[in-house]
């Protein structure tokens, strides 16, 4: 499935053309409330967990405590 993306971010307008592979055979809706609904996961929770906590530039890279620093950053002071 090809799906195209355009607006305005800021000021600036974009294109994105992208394409996703799926054994599951339903319409153009039910795909989109998938993909509306992942992106508004990571948007909502792995965003802010990127860019104000800065776990992308951690470097622990041992699963669990990657995980248990994960959630003793999240936790309120």
């Amino acid at each position: 499935m090809q799906v195209e993306r355009s607006g305005l971010r800021g000021s600036e307008p974009y294109y994105h053309r992208v394409y996703y592979l799926s054994s599951c055979q339903a319409d153009a809706s039910v795909f989109r409330e998938g993909i509306q609904g992942h992106w508004g996961i990571e948007n909502q929770l792995h965003w802010p967990k990127d860019v104000i906590l800065q776990e992308d530039l951690s470097t622990v890279h041992q699963f669990q405590a990657a995980t248990n620093f994960s959630v003793l950053k999240t936790l309120p002071p």
